[in-house]
């Protein structure tokens, strides 16, 4: 069914490469010398934001990334930070990151990104002399807190650290009360953790990792849209998969349900978006009335020469032919006047065996210098006289033995004939017995139009439901755990043995045990592999009686087709190219070359948070892994723990998230009358990190007990912390 779109299509436009955003300077300084007001660093593996505590949003929120190249044409060195990297062509390509994953490796990266904060934020003095606040992963490894604690103590010689959680942070942002008991879902940049936290203490043992965030999900979206479209002219960036992933996903309610609406091609219309790539149309040339003549007649001048150029070539063939015809008749002439032997010699050296050879060429180079003569000046070849066989009645004691081998090519030339003209005379028959068959249902229809029409819908109902059967045991035969497959292996394994089956197994009696091995499956599928494709013949008939009915039935119409729109076997065309009209004999416009449609992805990539098997990750999802961290608490913390379910960072802000949350987690808890548990979003899924280390770095007093000062530092190692109720514990 061909859909019609009322009006074309929203599109979404693309960057190539992610805009530059300058990051301000600050002068400021002077206003918080020797306040010890902390400075706070949400030091995350995407984007660092950096500011003062006393303020209420981050100065600084940039990418948290590098670019050192040496420019030779300039003879100088480059160093790029944060989103100055967008700046310059060199610095993208050459851009790099101090983090694996989420985990700080590379203090040499680390300590250009921390220099690139001091300066912006104006700071211009020996050393740092304000208390820090920094965030740090989960369950981060001793050795890499230990290289941020060396870094910070050792190069900048600031008088105290304290580290936390920013998913931590983030549910004290949204009330210090809401910290105290909880369930924290953050949904990073490249893992998703399930953290409970009761009494104001986090349970970092009870703590679940799911290995998919925000990378994870950009990689995938990249992935499936390398192979819904591979040979799409532009290389998708992981700029773009990540802006697809972030801006256009949404999550299902009922993942089944939803997918299963796409097939409703009103449904379809509104979820499907247009992703449109930049291009740059090609600069067509308009040429005057006198240039297209010119032109014209360049052409003609062109076709002109051509056509010379062929007559010469015909008629120095023509004249070679004519030159090859005469040395022919005159080694034909010559087998009088000369010796066998010397005449035999001649006909060796002009590259034939034997005189049938001779003459076989001397009649085709004068049947084609008298069909060139002819074309030349335009006489109409006359028509063939049928071939003649003289020597096959001739009986072999009258034949010479150069006539005996004439008379037996000319025997099978014959049989030759006799073969075509049998076949061009029962084809003749054919196709006046179809002609009369037609004539008579033509008559007939005509005459009882309303039967007629009967018997063709019969007819064509009749074979439909042939191709419908023949189709559906194809799909069970493919499926090796189909009934229809295991009868028809019993029945391949019984005619493969030597000995009859017999009638009664008795006791002790070996089994057959064909078809529990794969090697004997493949055996199988090798004996029934089929055509995939309709038979040729009942598709050219089912054809038949649709032209048929479209023609002469008024309410068959082109949607009644068997290879009409179904969602089955036309929704991969809509999947690919949407539901705009599209002429495959055209192809796409140049625009629609650069266009990607985005439909069953958008819930695809977000739907792994609760089934990550779609990608193969053998791990549980959201609410699976909820459940897991509830059943490792009593009842009376679990009711606690479930009041409280903060859903916070990045990939939290994809829409339907929450919701799907919501209402997923009442599938794990006990029936109750009333709604049990409270499932919200942060407040600023990006933000609010920072903002809860900056409230609690403006607590001096709880600062001064929990952070580690260089005096511990030296004492105790760059690893030691202090708990504090939302950061990770300390092992000894």
């Amino acid at each position: 069914m061909e859909m019609e779109v009322d009006d074309g299509p929203v599109l979404y436009p693309i960057q190539t490469e992610k805009p530059y955003t300058p990051t301000p300077d600050y002068s400021d300084y002077k206003d918080f010398t020797s306040t010890g007001t902390a400075i706070v660093i949400d030091n995350g593996s995407s984007q660092c934001r950096a500011g003062w505590a006393t303020e209420e949003r981050p100065r600084l929120v940039f990418d948290n990334q590098i670019a050192k190249f040496r420019d030779r044409k300039a003879s100088m060195s480059s160093t790029y930070v944060g989103n100055d990297v967008y700046a310059d062509v060199l610095a993208r390509s050459n851009s790099r990151t101090a983090f694996d994953g989420p985990v700080m490796c590379n203090p040499e990266i680390m300590e250009t990104v921390l220099d690139y904060i001091f300066i912006k934020m104006g700071i211009d003095a020996d050393k740092i002399d304000h208390p820090l606040v920094m965030t740090e992963p989960v369950c981060v490894p001793l050795y890499n807190r230990n290289l941020m604690s060396e870094l910070l103590f050792e190069s900048y010689q600031v008088p105290s650290i304290t580290y936390g959680v920013d998913s931590l942070f983030s549910m004290y942002a949204n009330g210090p009360e809401r910290a105290q008991d909880g369930i924290v879902v953050s949904a990073g940049h490249h893992y998703s953790h399930v953290i409970p936290v009761l009494g104001g203490q986090v349970h970092m043992q009870h703590a679940k990792r799911i290995s998919y965030g925000g990378v994870p999900a950009s990689e995938y979206m990249l992935k499936l849209m390398q192979m819904k479209y591979p040979t799409f002219p532009l290389k998708m960036t992981t700029t773009q998969s990540d802006t697809l992933t972030t801006s256009h996903t949404y999550v299902a309610h009922d993942y089944l349900e939803e997918l299963a609406s796409y097939e409703d091609p009103e449904v379809f219309k509104t979820k499907d978006r247009v992703i449109q790539f930049p291009f740059v149309a090609p600069v067509v040339e308009e040429k005057t009335e006198e240039e297209q003549a010119r032109l014209a007649a360049k052409r003609k001048e062109q076709g002109r020469r051509l056509q010379e150029q062929a007559a010469k070539a015909r008629l120095e063939k023509l004249i070679q032919r004519e030159q090859d015809l005469e040395q022919y008749m005159a080694l034909k002439e010559a087998k009088s006047s000369l010796k066998k032997a010397e005449w035999t010699e001649q006909l060796k050296a002009m590259g034939f065996k034997e005189e049938a050879d001779l003459d076989a060429a001397i009649k085709t180079t004068d049947g084609a210098i008298r069909r060139a003569r002819n074309k030349e000046l335009g006489i109409e070849e006359e028509e063939k006289e049928p071939p003649t066989f003289p020597l096959v009645d001739i009986p072999d004691e009258e034949l010479s033995e150069m006539d005996k081998k004439e008379k037996k090519k000319q025997r099978l030339l014959k049989a030759s004939h006799d073969a075509r003209m049998r076949a061009k005379a029962a084809k003749a028959e054919e196709m006046a017995h179809q002609a009369e068959l037609a004539r008579l249902d033509e008559e007939r229809r005509e005459r009882e139009p309303q039967k007629w029409l009967e018997e063709i819908h019969a007819k064509r109902q009749e074979l439909v439901d042939k191709i419908k059967a023949k189709k559906q045991l194809r799909e069970q035969l493919s499926d090796r755990r189909s009934h229809a497959s295991q009868l028809r292996m019993k029945s391949i394994a019984a005619l493969a043995s030597d000995a009859p089956p017999p009638k009664r197994r008795r006791k002790g009696q070996d089994e057959d045990t064909f078809g529990q091995d794969d090697e004997d499956w493949m055996v199988y599928r090798e004996i029934s592999r089929e055509d995939d494709s309709e038979d040729e013949e009942e598709a050219n008939q089912l054809n038949e009686y649709e032209s048929q009915l479209l023609k002469f039935d008024p309410d068959f119409l082109h949607e009644h087709t068997m290879n009409a729109y179904t969602p089955k076997n036309s929704f991969l065309h809509y999947y690919t190219h949407g539901l705009g009209p599209y002429d495959p004999a055209v192809g796409p416009s140049l625009e629609q070359t650069y266009q990607l449609h985005l439909n069953v992805e958008r819930i695809r990539v977000p739907e792994v948070f609760f089934q990550p098997g779609i990608i193969g990750l053998d791990q549980t999802g959201l609410v699976e892994t909820i459940q897991d961290v509830l059943k490792r608490f009593d009842v009376e913390a679990r009711q606690r723990l479930v009041q409280n379910i903060h859903v916070t960072g990045g990939m939290a802000q994809i829409p339907g998230l929450v919701e799907r949350l919501d209402f997923s987690i009442r599938s794990i808890l006990p029936a109750t009358p009333h709604k049990s548990y409270h499932v919200h979003r942060a407040q600023d899924c990006v933000l609010d990190a920072w903002r809860g280390a900056a409230m609690f770095g403006r607590d001096t007093a709880r600062l001064g007990k929990i952070s580690v000062t260089r005096q511990e530092y030296d004492e105790y190692g760059g690893s030691y912390i202090k708990e504090h109720g939302l950061g990770n514990v300390r092992y000894e």
